[in-house]
């Protein structure tokens, strides 16, 4: 049998628990986990307010063979046409760094994944409109929406760039979500005020939570408008026990009312590694063999603003095979993935 990203939630089985994961939920979890390969970079989002139950997972594609075995799995809707363009390594959509993909749980069985490709720096603006976001969203953009998204890449300060584009169809929307790297708060602040002056407001009551947090994510919502949804993420290059700046941000969280005490200190206490030493029974043998480590990291924190609701706060937590003999950089070390997010 073929490593699956279920083996792992077995492994760290006793960390699936309340207050972060609901029995409901973690079956449903499990269940889609099973259909998932294990040799990728995963995420759990998880949100942070007493009583909200919600969890989406995440995969990360950094191979053609990965892609190819996605493909086959979603050959019936748009993602599967797009992960097989990409898995041609002289294909049109070669440039494409990595695909992520994320599944809503609370969706029907089965859920078809937003789809998210992460983008060279040097990013072709004509490629971007014409090539890949037509293959993302299995359409050609409109006239209208093209010009809004040149308007957002035109508006950036010389610091940042389009570090992710998202397709929100599995969701029932035909915006395009942007993700942007490289503003500091009152960077975002004055950028929105001149590209998407209705989310100001929105991003005027987040901007506060993330002084001091470092790489810094912007995300926007572009169909036939600039939709008034932002979402600001943040994080620190190590993890909760070596960088006290988490404790810091989560007090933040907590003092609006965006995160309950018991769900912070779950998710502080999530990073960890398990081998087959520390998990025999659950630890796949069969396909591992007594080697390797699935390790597991707190990936970001992010707050969602919209104008007619209040903010939901969310953690990401990555878990993932990390074999000591191979040179894959562990999870800590992470370069600003934003994993996901309605």
């Amino acid at each position: 049998m073929p490593l699956t990203a279920a083996d792992w939630l077995s492994v760290f089985a006793p960390k699936l628990t309340e207050p972060l994961f609901a029995s409901e939920t973690v079956g449903r979890l499990r269940g889609l986990a099973r259909t998932l390969p294990g040799d990728c970079r995963e995420v759990l989002e998880v949100r942070l307010a007493s009583g909200a139950a919600q969890v989406d997972l995440s995969l990360r594609l950094l191979t053609a063979a990965q892609a190819r075995g996605l493909a086959a799995r979603l050959s019936s809707c748009v993602v599967g046409e797009f992960l097989s363009l990409w898995s041609k390594p002289d294909g049109p959509l070669a440039p494409v760094r990595s695909v992520w993909l994320e599944f809503d749980l609370d969706q029907e069985e089965p859920p078809a994944p937003v789809v998210c490709a992460k983008l060279p720096a040097d990013i072709d603006s004509g490629w971007l409109l014409r090539t890949l976001l037509p293959a993302l969203q299995g359409d050609p953009l409109s006239r209208g929406q093209r010009a809004l998204i040149l308007t957002c890449l035109e508006g950036l300060p010389r610091s940042a760039h389009l570090l992710y584009v998202f397709s929100l169809r599995a969701r029932g929307s035909d915006a395009v979500r942007l993700e942007i790297f490289g503003m500091e708060p009152s960077q975002i602040l004055d950028y929105l005020r001149r590209v998407a002056p209705r989310t100001v407001p929105a991003a005027q009551e987040i901007t506060p939570c993330f002084e001091g947090v470092e790489r810094l994510h912007l995300s926007l919502d572009v169909a036939a408008e600039i939709r008034p949804r932002i979402g600001i993420e943040g994080s620190f290059p190590r993890q909760p026990r070596r960088e006290p700046r988490w404790q810091e941000l989560f007090a933040r969280l907590e003092s609006r009312g965006l995160c309950s005490a018991e769900k912070r200190d779950a998710v502080l206490a999530w990073p960890g590694y398990d081998s087959f030493w520390t998990a025999p029974e659950p630890w796949p043998i069969a396909e591992m063999g007594s080697r390797g480590f699935c390790v597991r990291g707190l990936s970001h924190l992010k707050i969602v603003g919209r104008t007619d609701r209040e903010p939901e706060a969310k953690a990401y937590l990555e878990f993932g095979p990390l074999d000591r003999a191979s040179d894959v950089a562990p999870l800590s070390s992470r370069a600003g993935r934003s994993a996901f997010s309605t």
